[in-house]
């Protein structure tokens, strides 16, 4: 195959046009997200209704011969230009291989702030030593219900150190760079502990408001500089082929005219398309708890279970169900973003009442939400929150946060509502007044009360704080289902697995197309940046399996 760049959307010519994309995308996710959406409830029950005629695992018809206008070949194809795409078409490269990307948009796209990793370079120089099997142990133990697997887990153990080196001294010393690791603050408690994982670039390079879609973009632009790369951008992939054993030799996929093109691989197929948060059959029927959240990806078009569906037709195993997810607060779609929804003040639903223990971890916020209406809360507080403060603790998601500059900027921003009365604030977030006022006047009791743990819902009475001076304050509240993060049964070398747990020969997946790292309901985030850093190393070690590679 002849050397071809065919990168259409550089880091630098794109960085405008994918922060609009994005935004607008992520605008039209608002519209279906609000917390103002009286019909939650039925919307549940329409969407359950979908599922119940749900057709997603239906294999399509073959795409014949016939139909194929173009043959392309390369030793790897690698379907999904995200950050496990674009580490496997680099790996690809410089283990002298050559690739067809195939891309289902018009970029690279993907999204993250940063990547985790244990024994760095970076971390030895800060003195960081952490021990990556007691993370990967915290991970299973605590929410992952011993789901994972353990080789898989191991993975991360054995190689993100040299991924997080690799991609270091690549980009370090260019716009991208330089990198950081974050050291959290000590925690109040065991719950709410972090590990200084977090690889950060703070380079200048962002595409769409993500430093790591401009590293995946540099990616996939210097391998096709360095190497036979052949990237095709608008062009899903839609079916993998197999021979007669079994054995996957290539993808057929549909370029921007429609037509489809066969693109043989004669060393093996990487499915990295991500996701399927775009999918709603698949989310309602393998992630039921996302059941009523909006979606936090700003493209949920991207992602919409394409590898994960080609690799079950092709008699690959889906991780059992329920999979997991990354929920989260911050960003923001329905609401504004604004650091603090772990902050253990009162919480109201739309009725106006208290419904939890408020003192719970971040990861674990939005499992009251789902059960009020509009799968929603507001946080209330008076204006003692800055000597309240102390007393309420600390988490990885509020570390360094300066509320004497941090709320009255929100308030500036109009990510905050304010009153000087219970009942004007009551008026603002749209719930009854009677309610509400008596749902602070009970709380405020408890506050008086001199409890160790209050009796309504059992908190540790020390974060039970009054709300009596003016002015008032309210915080809308909204979790979204950010990626999903479980898909396709694989092995340690992260090829697919049959409904027998063995290999199919010739496919690998990696990313969110790939299965058994995460376990349980959603994702801790006692490691920052983990989900960027499994699809990284995932997608750079199914290209070094691929190339015979295996330590």
């Amino acid at each position: 195959m002849s050397k071809m760049n065919k990168v259409q959307c550089s880091r630098r010519d794109f960085l405008a046009g994918s922060a609009t994309l994005a935004g607008a995308a992520a605008l039209s996710c608002m519209a279906g997200c609000s917390p103002q959406n009286d019909t939650a409830e039925e919307t549940k029950e329409d969407s359950t209704a979908s599922v119940q005629q749900s057709s997603y695992k239906d294999k399509p018809a073959e795409i014949t011969d016939s139909e194929i206008v173009e043959t392309l070949e390369a030793d790897v194809v690698v379907c999904g230009a995200g950050n496990a795409g674009a580490a496997a078409v680099a790996t690809a490269v410089e283990e002298g291989m050559s690739v067809i990307l195939l891309q289902k948009v018009e970029c690279v796209f993907t999204h993250g702030s940063g990547f985790a990793a244990v024994g760095s370079s970076l971390q030895k120089e800060q003195s960081i030593d952490v021990n990556g099997w007691e993370i990967v142990g915290d991970i299973q133990r605590n929410g992952g219900n011993n789901l994972g697997s353990w080789e898989v887990l191991g993975n991360w153990v054995n190689y993100s150190g040299e991924m997080a080196d690799w991609i270091i001294n690549k980009y370090k010393d260019t716009e991208l760079g330089p990198f950081m690791v974050e050291s959290p603050v000590e925690p109040d408690n065991e719950w709410h502990r972090t590990y200084p994982v977090a690889h950060l670039p703070r380079g200048e390079r962002g595409i769409g408001g993500s430093r790591m879609a401009a590293i995946a973009t540099a990616l996939v632009e210097d391998a096709a500089a360095e190497g036979q790369v052949e990237v095709r951008y608008n062009t899903p992939a839609k079916q993998l082929r197999q021979d007669e054993t079994g054995r996957v030799t290539g993808v057929v996929a549909q370029n921007e005219n429609g037509e489809y093109i066969l693109c043989n691989a004669t060393k093996g197929v990487i499915l990295a398309t991500g996701g399927y948060e775009g999918n709603e059959e698949m989310r309602h029927d393998l992630m039921p708890q996302t059941i009523g959240l909006g979606i936090g990806y700003s493209r949920p078009d991207v992602t919409t279970g394409d590898g994960i569906l080609m690799g079950l037709w092709a008699g690959g195993q889906i991780q059992r169900a329920p999979h997991c997810s990354n929920i989260h607060y911050d960003p923001g779609v329905a609401v504004p973003t604004l650091k603090g929804t772990p902050v253990p003040w009162l919480r109201v639903n739309k009725n106006g009442e208290r419904f939890s223990n408020e003192d719970v971890n971040y990861d674990e916020v939005w499992a009251q939400d789902v059960r009020q209406p509009g799968c929603m809360h507001y946080q209330i507080f008076d204006d003692n929150y800055l000597n309240d403060m102390p007393d309420m603790g600390t988490t990885g998601m509020t570390q360094n946060s300066d509320w004497s500059e941090l709320i009255p900027k929100a308030l500036e921003e109009g990510n905050i509502l304010k009153a000087d009365t219970l009942e004007e604030l009551a008026q603002l977030i749209e719930v009854p007044a009677d309610t509400f006022k008596a749902t602070v006047e009970r709380y405020n009791q408890l506050a008086e009360g001199g409890y160790d743990y209050e009796p309504d819902f059992g908190k540790l009475g020390s974060k039970v704080k009054k709300i009596a001076k003016a002015p008032f304050y309210a915080i809308a509240r909204q979790a979204t289902c950010l990626t999903t993060l479980s898909g396709l049964e694989v092995n340690a070398d992260m090829q697919v697995l049959d409904d027998s747990f063995q290999p199919i020969e010739g496919l690998w997946a990696a990313g969110n197309c790939s299965g058994n790292f995460y376990g349980g309901l959603v994702q801790r985030m006692v490691t920052p940046c983990m989900s960027v850093s499994r699809a990284l190393l995932t997608g750079r070690i199914a290209a070094w399996r691929i190339a015979g590679k295996m330590e």
